[in-house]
């Protein structure tokens, strides 16, 4: 039977403590260049993950304020006054709603007073940069060279950027937009 022989503990070579000082000092000096960068890659990554999904809600927003005006005529049912045509105020409470169940801030759309209208345009324009716009004259909608009569919802919101903190200098959009467009199924 063969026997292996190990060297024992008490003979082993052992580093010496200035040697072993140096690499310890050495990884933990790797580590502080390291770290910084590593932060600014995790709240990047953070931040256009929180701005994405932020346009996504938007869109979703967006399209249902869309749906509800290409399905409704722009005529007022037995005279109602809404402000603004039924249709466009139950579409921009609609907006709202979504942007208020999407955790967005949605306090300064007030469906029944946009802040601006041409008669198939309406805009609501708020002073912390939220701009929402339903224009149910759209024409640039265009399929086989027909134009199509069109519902354009376009919705800015405003952008925090945590990464604007650690990169000052640099320049990050303010705001996020996204535009929905669709074909009015109702003139």
């Amino acid at each position: 039977m063969k026997t292996h022989s190990r060297t024992p503990l008490s003979r082993r070579p052992e580093r010496s403590g200035r040697t072993a000082g140096r690499q310890d000092g050495s990884q933990l000096v790797e580590f502080a260049l390291a770290l910084p960068i590593l932060l600014l890659l995790v709240v990047g990554i953070w931040d256009f993950g929180s701005a994405y999904v932020m346009k996504d809600k938007l869109t979703n927003a967006a399209r249902e304020g869309a749906r509800i005006t290409v399905s409704n005529s722009l005529a007022d049912p037995l005279g109602a006054n809404c402000g603004a045509p039924c249709s466009i105020v139950a579409a921009a409470t609609a907006v709202a709603a979504y942007m208020t169940n999407a955790s967005l801030d949605a306090s300064c759309i007030h469906p029944a007073a946009p802040t601006g209208n041409t008669g198939k345009d309406w805009v609501w324009s708020c002073a912390n940069g939220t701009r929402l716009e339903i224009d149910k004259g759209f024409t640039g909608l265009v399929l086989n060279g027909v134009t199509l009569p069109a519902t354009r919802v376009s919705l800015t919101y405003r952008v925090v950027w945590k990464l604007a903190g650690f990169l000052p200098g640099a320049d990050f959009p303010t705001t996020v937009t996204t535009v929905v467009t669709m074909q009015n199924l109702v003139e």
